[in-house]
């Protein structure tokens, strides 16, 4: 199944969704808390409540029962009606008192105790009825007992606030024991829903970054697909449509590379057939001055021959990097092949060329590594002032070879660095012992050549003057 199916028709409500997922967890906490927060302080609200009333209740019917006593002996003593009627109205409070002390939950000890309170009060109500003598008249044991049970209830009452403490403490170690085990299983799920709705919002962009990449890396056959929202979906598709126009337009491009330099050639042969004919004396006597003017048409045959032939070369690096010639040979050989082709320039303006490379086998395209060796080394020749020094160095590293190129020549103006391997790029040194303007293709040929075997070709920044070129390859391109 899609996931993408299941997500909304646009980047910004596809974020504001994940949003949401992902604040749920949160939310649960929160209202969770909450709740409990709301408990607790009902709880303890009705704790306090409790505790205080049953203080005050049990405190006044201590004094109630002492009000009680004295009123009674003093009935017995005197007979008067109306300490009786007073008598009457504290047994009657003191009967409301234990009524709401009844109301308020209590534990079973305490509700023996006021049960028999109760039932020694009905003792001390029925001794004043008219119809019981002398007889039943309280003693002080039985008053005794009373106040004994007034202070029992006290006592318990008191102790009933402790135990309402205890309890709310408790009540407040399994809240927070709960909201552990709360956020304790919220707080993964929520590092586990980031994870995935953060894969799954970047995943879109990250496909178009990619397909970006590879047209920035002039790569135009592998499709790029975005899965994701519509609005992100659609601009994988016109990527997409990009991408198709770009390789037809790379396409037309290299035919039209190749058409121009194929009909260029033809003409351009025939001109430099037509300057030897005339050099040879074919077409009569050849004065100096004709002579020297034939020099200059022979020179700009070849120079503009070697245009032709880079351009070709940059062209098919572009095009065919997958047609390579693999062989195995040793760069060091390559390397020395090389500079004994350039031996008489290097004699010529007094350079001085050391090489130190160690025995590198490499498997890839001679014809090709040779092309790059040669453009570096030249280009080291050409910039590098007479009694200048040339280093070749080249060694095993990291399951790669690595051959660097520095010359004790003006350098690359920093400005210029990140422009020195585009297709006829010319720098502004003045300081080349060639009179005659480069292509401005030897670069952008290497480059091309290098990275068709999985390597690099990069200028190093350096301290000292001159410039240094390094190339990486594999051991196996």
């Amino acid at each position: 199944m899609n996931l993408f199916r299941l997500r909304p028709k646009s980047f910004f409500s596809l974020v504001l969704s994940a949003m949401f997922v992902v604040s749920l967890p949160l939310l649960l906490v929160v209202i969770a808390s909450d709740l409990l927060m709301d408990r607790l302080v009902l709880d303890s609200t009705r704790s306090v409540y409790r505790s205080v009333t049953a203080s005050e209740l049990s405190q006044a019917l201590q004094e109630q029962l002492t009000r009680q006593e004295r009123r009674y002996r003093q009935y017995l003593v005197l007979g008067d009606d109306s300490i009786q009627e007073d008598l009457q109205s504290a047994i009657a409070q003191i009967n409301g008192t234990i009524s709401s002390l009844l109301a308020i939950p209590h534990n079973l000890e305490l509700k023996a105790l006021f049960d028999l309170l109760a039932n020694q009060q009905k003792k001390i109500q029925a001794s004043l009825q008219p119809t019981r003598g002398v007889g039943a008249t309280i003693s002080d044991d039985d008053f005794s007992a009373i106040n004994d049970t007034g202070r029992q209830i006290y006592l318990l009452s008191q102790r009933g606030i402790y135990n309402e403490v205890e309890t709310l403490h408790r009540e407040e170690e399994q809240a927070e024991k709960l909201l552990f085990a709360l956020a304790s299983t919220c707080l993964p799920l929520t590092i586990i829903l980031v994870f995935f709705l953060t894969r799954l919002i970047t995943r879109p962009i990250k496909q178009i970054d990619q397909g970006l990449h590879l047209l920035g890396q002039g790569d135009f056959t592998t499709e790029i697909t975005v899965n994701g929202p519509d609005d992100l979906a659609s601009l994988g598709t016109r990527l997409n449509w990009l991408r198709q126009q770009l390789a037809y337009y790379e396409q037309e491009k290299n035919k039209f590379a190749s058409h121009i330099s194929h009909e260029l050639k033809t003409p351009l042969a025939s001109i430099h057939e037509a300057a030897e004919l005339l050099g040879d004396g074919v077409a009569g006597p050849v004065s100096e001055q004709q002579r020297e003017v034939i020099g200059i048409l022979r020179k700009n045959c070849g120079e503009l021959k070697r245009l032709i032939e880079n351009l070709v070369g940059l062209t098919m690096a572009q095009a065919e990097r997958a047609c390579l010639q693999m062989s195995e040979f040793d760069l060091k050989d390559l390397v020395a092949e090389v500079v004994g082709d350039y031996k008489p320039a290097i004699v010529n303006n007094t350079l001085t060329l050391t090489m130190v490379i160690d025995t590198c086998t490499l498997l890839a395209d001679r014809q090709r590594i040779k092309t790059v060796v040669d453009n570096l080394l030249s280009n080291a020749i050409k910039y590098t002032p007479s009694g200048g020094t040339i280093t070749i160095f080249g060694q095993n590293a990291n399951g790669q070879v690595v051959l660097e190129i520095h010359d004790s020549g003006p350098g690359i103006p920093e400005s210029e660095q990140e422009q020195i391997f585009s297709p006829f790029f010319h720098g502004a040194a003045t300081t080349c012992r060639s009179h005659v303007k480069g292509t401005g293709l030897g670069l952008a040929i290497a480059k091309e050549y290098v990275a068709a075997h999985n390597g690099t070709l990069e200028l190093v920044q350096l301290v000292e003057t001159g410039a240094c070129f390094r190339i990486t390859l594999p051991h196996i391109c």
